[in-house]
């Protein structure tokens, strides 16, 4: 027969034990809740977001309205102004993103070309790896096989081994096309790149010779596919097949000069993307960066087929004749 005393003294213990265990128990879980919580923090901070969506956004980053100032608030610590290298020993002032690690990522705005948006985004990674990957899944180190298979179609490609080495140089129609992507490959490790591949000349992705080269992507750039070329055009401009001729670009007013005469001048509107009835007038219209310039009775599209701090080239859609051609005079 069991003593009333030690019975009772038993049945204290386990109630005392049973306590003491769920409190443990609750203190693991808070434990175990501070920790889930601090990951979530984590993942769900948006400056992590190293989703790249060509022609859209790098992260955080809008390539079609990101201020060098807006890019500096949404990223904070992770931001900081400094020399971007633009190639060819020239260094030119941006902001670097995660600065010297695989995500690192430079951004630069060509004042020529307007400060409402980078004028490109690059992402080099680190020993071949980058977090940063677009939805379908080019990063670096995808390698060539995989982007023609991407793109859906051959695509061509300057020869390594110079400054614009393995960079691609026509999407051929391909998937690609038109999203404002620039990739650079380079060999991988144990790769054997054959003379035939070196040097300025241009290989389609499909060329047999490249497989033993193994390729793989060392260089993402990405900008606004259609950006806003006004201000680059704007100011003075010689033909450069005809030297009397010469046009002048101030605001959203053109003037043609024949020999130093005024000719007439008309108001031009940016169309990027070429969408306007104008820019139809042949049954399909262009793509790329389109300028309306409107007379009086009608509407004159003209296609940018180059825009730069020397040179101006454009065609009249419809009209009969080549491009124009004009080199900067101011």
């Amino acid at each position: 027969m069991k003593h009333p005393l030690l019975t009772t003294l038993y049945i204290f213990l386990l109630v005392l034990g049973l306590t003491n265990c769920q409190s443990c128990s609750s203190e693991g879980a808070v434990a175990s809740d501070q920790q889930d919580t601090t990951a979530v923090t984590t993942e769900a901070d948006p400056r992590l977001d190293f989703t790249m969506v060509p022609g859209t956004r790098v992260g955080l980053v809008d390539l079609k309205s990101a201020t060098a100032a807006d890019v500096l608030e949404a990223y904070g610590d992770f931001a900081l102004e400094d020399s971007i290298h633009l190639g060819e020993g020239i260094f030119e002032p941006g902001i670097v993103l995660f600065k010297d690690s695989k995500n690192q990522v430079d951004l630069y705005w060509d004042a020529a070309m307007g400060s409402d948006r980078p004028s490109y985004v690059s992402i080099y990674g680190k020993d071949g790896q980058s977090d940063w990957s677009t939805p379908n899944g080019i990063t670096i180190g995808t390698t060539l096989e995989e982007m023609q298979e991407l793109n859906g179609e051959p695509f061509e490609l300057y020869g390594f081994g110079w400054d614009y080495g393995g960079y691609v140089s026509d999407w051929k129609g391909g998937k690609l096309t038109g999203q404002g992507l620039s990739i650079r490959f380079e060999p991988g490790a144990g790769g054997e790149t054959a003379m035939e591949l070196v040097g300025d000349v241009t290989l389609s992705s499909d060329n047999p010779a490249l497989k033993p080269v193994k390729a793989s992507v060392s260089e993402i750039t990405l900008s606004d596919p259609l950006p806003n070329l006004m201000a680059m055009m704007q100011g003075g401009w010689r033909s450069t097949t005809d030297e009397g001729y010469e046009i002048i670009i101030e605001g959203d007013q053109i003037s043609h000069y024949n020999n130093q005469r005024l000719t007439y001048s008309s108001t031009i509107e940016a169309d990027p993307g070429c969408r306007s009835e104008a820019c139809a007038v042949t049954g399909t219209a262009p793509e790329g960066f389109c300028f309306i310039e409107k007379g009086q009775y009608d509407a004159q599209c003209n296609l940018v087929i180059r825009a730069n701090t020397t040179t101006l080239e454009y065609t009249a859609i419809g009209a009969t004749g080549g491009s124009l051609v004009f080199e900067r005079v101011d």
